[in-house]
């Protein structure tokens, strides 16, 4: 009998000490994420200079306005006067620079050759014409051009001897002039005024800006620009050049990934004047602590901590990581006292101090609360809130660095295609916003600086 009794006792302690663990059974928090970050694009501003050398017109006048530019072999031309003319190239057209004004000289060699009734009487004589062209921009991008022919000297006079006697070399030059004046400058109009088009360069530009550019393969980032206006600072010039500076509006779009479709490309405007071209450039670029990486951070720190009060303790296991909207959740895997996941929810902010994602107001989920204040009210009051929100501190310093050194590597010369370079410089990143997105914690930057296109002179 005593020792069914000891048997009984000895059984009832062993129970007492084998008490069944307690298991929180707290519903996870769902995980939502708002709608795909899709920001209205920056307005910008991109300067392309233009710069027209006199010596590449020059050489493309010369090359056009070659060889003969003018013939008459018939006596019957022009209402019967009785003259042949022939006017030939002789020598390099100079040219230069008075405001909106083109002036150049021209060398011709003349032929005359003059129906005397009796017999004909051929002479030779070298002339050089000089003409002024005054140009301005349309708003269709055509030039305007107006030629004129300012005077004449003669390089060698012609002789006409005859039986006669000798005729006058500034009657047979007069009637040249006269005769021709609104032929050869027409001729000088429609070639000076396809060699100083800005059109092409202007379309060019359009077309090359709305090309998608590739800055970043670590971020995977690309950069859409979609221009929405052009303007046209007055030209001015110097003793060599003819300068202006087109500025265009875009609206840029940042995308990251593989290349994806893009804004719809724009056609070019017409021209509207400006008196400045402004180069400021605005851009949004993204950076993130991936969830993993989160993950790690969080885990290297609070993964064996233990919490403790009146007996009872909990060991943390493991941390992992989530989006809920706005915020992110922190759910932790707990064994000891008690055994299962409890669930944290705070708001991600960017300190911009530290330059770092902390999460502020950090607390417990509503319903890990519900659940901790009825049976675990001693780890709701504890310090493991204070602890785990200190282990969500994620650094993204290094990351804003790389990211704005591989921009700007990319900005030092960028050709978007033969000829025409990208080039310019980030004067400043900073932090806009801190977002949740199924891939982890992302922060908004926004860059200021400056942006240019340089396109090759004339194509010769």
């Amino acid at each position: 009998m005593l020792r069914k009794t000891t048997l009984l006792f000895a059984f009832m302690g062993l129970f007492s000490f084998c008490k069944p663990k307690k298991y929180l059974e707290i519903p996870r928090p769902p995980e939502h994420y708002n709608s795909a970050w899709k920001e209205a694009p920056l307005h910008s501003a991109i300067a392309i200079p233009v710069r027209i050398e006199i010596d590449d017109l020059l050489e493309l006048i010369n090359n056009r306005l070659s060889g003969t530019l003018y013939e008459d072999y018939s006596y019957r031309d022009n209402g019967g006067d009785d003259l042949m003319m022939k006017a030939v190239k002789s020598g390099q057209i100079t040219m230069n620079l008075s405001g909106h004004t083109l002036k150049y000289r021209a060398p011709l060699k003349l032929w005359f050759k003059k129906n005397l009734f009796v017999t004909d009487a051929e002479a030779e004589g070298e002339i050089a014409l000089g003409f002024k062209t005054d140009f301005a921009i349309l708003d269709d991008w055509s030039l305007s051009t107006q030629t004129e022919i300012e005077y004449h000297e003669w390089i060698r006079k012609p002789v006409l001897k005859t039986g006669l006697g000798d005729i006058s070399v500034e009657g047979i030059a007069n009637i040249f002039l006269n005769r021709n004046k609104r032929t050869l400058s027409q001729t000088i109009d429609r070639i000076v005024s396809q060699q100083l088009s800005l059109r092409p360069y202007a379309e060019e530009a359009w077309k090359a800006l709305q090309t998608p550019v590739f800055l970043s393969d670590t971020y995977q980032l690309w950069v859409k620009t979609t221009p929405t206006a052009i303007g046209i600072t007055p030209i001015t010039t110097d003793n060599r050049a003819i300068q202006t500076t087109i500025a265009v509006e875009t609206l840029n779009d940042v995308v990251f990934g593989a290349q994806p479709a893009f804004r719809a490309d724009t056609p070019l405007p017409n021209l509207t004047q400006i008196y400045d071209a402004p180069e400021d450039f605005q851009m949004r670029f993204m950076t993130n602590v991936p969830f993993p990486e989160a993950e790690r951070l969080a885990n290297g720190i609070m993964v064996g901590q233990q919490f403790e009060s009146g007996g009872q303790k909990v060991r943390v296991e493991d941390i992992r990581l989530w989006g809920n909207y706005d915020k992110v959740v922190a759910g932790a895997r707990v064994s000891g006292s008690y055994d299962g996941e409890i669930y944290f929810i705070g708001r991600p902010v960017f300190n911009t101090e530290k330059n770092q994602i902390e999460v502020e107001d950090l607390d417990f989920h509503a319903q890990t609360s519900n659940v901790l204040h009825k049976s675990a009210a001693w780890l709701f009051k504890g310090a493991i809130r204070k602890k785990m929100q200190e282990s969500l501190v994620f650094p993204v310093h290094q990351n804003m660095a790389d990211l704005q050194m591989a921009v700007q590597k990319s900005l030092n010369r960028y050709e978007i295609r033969p000829g025409v370079v990208l080039s310019g410089v980030l004067d400043s990143m900073s932090v806009e916003d801190t977002n949740v997105t199924p891939d982890g914690l992302r922060v908004d930057l926004f860059a200021k600086g400056k942006l240019r296109v340089d396109i090759q002179a004339l194509q010769k």
